[in-house]
């Protein structure tokens, strides 16, 4: 019995390193919203999107914001990394204080209006329905379909309704 637990034990450790292992992916080694090598996307469960993103509508720590908004609007520094190249395979999931997730459509070139914080801004917008009053979101950029037991998010910036 305690042999058959032992094995049991060994060979879950076993297949957790080899999932691991590997390195580079799609992304390579580590980057932008990453913390190490290996993995589709750097790390296991972030998705690197190759440069730096933030909020651009509503801008990051915004409060107030109109629940009816209708859609988050991103900026990235330049076009030529993942983010740029497979803009319309990821979306932004807002994700409020009690976890809960809401997906927005499939991510869009946006016009080139608010913050301009990089040499090189291009604007990504996803879709959304009447957001709640009085709460607050944090922005994941997140990829479509992704493997459900993997779940692939680069966190952003929050803002409140």
């Amino acid at each position: 019995m305690i042999r058959s637990v032992r094995f049991l034990v060994l060979s879950v450790f076993a297949l957790a390193l080899a999932s691991c292992s590997g390195a580079g992916g799609i992304l390579g080694n580590g980057g932008i919203g990453s913390i190490g090598g290996g993995g589709i996307f750097g790390s296991g469960s972030s998705c690197n999107p190759g440069t730096d993103v933030q909020l651009a509508n509503p801008v990051p720590y915004q409060s107030g914001v109109n629940p009816n908004i209708g859609e988050i609007t991103i900026v990235a520094n330049g076009n030529n990394n993942y983010l740029g190249q497979n803009y319309q395979s990821m979306n932004i999931t807002l994700i409020d204080g009690s976890g809960n997730q809401i997906p927005g459509g499939a991510l869009q070139p946006a016009s080139p209006t608010g913050p301009h914080p990089y040499n090189s801004d291009y604007y990504y917008q996803s879709a959304f329905g009447p957001l709640q009053y009085n709460t607050t979101y944090t922005a994941e950029l997140t990829l479509v379909n992704y493997n459900s037991f993997n779940s692939c998010s680069f966190s952003l910036q929050s803002f409140m309704t």
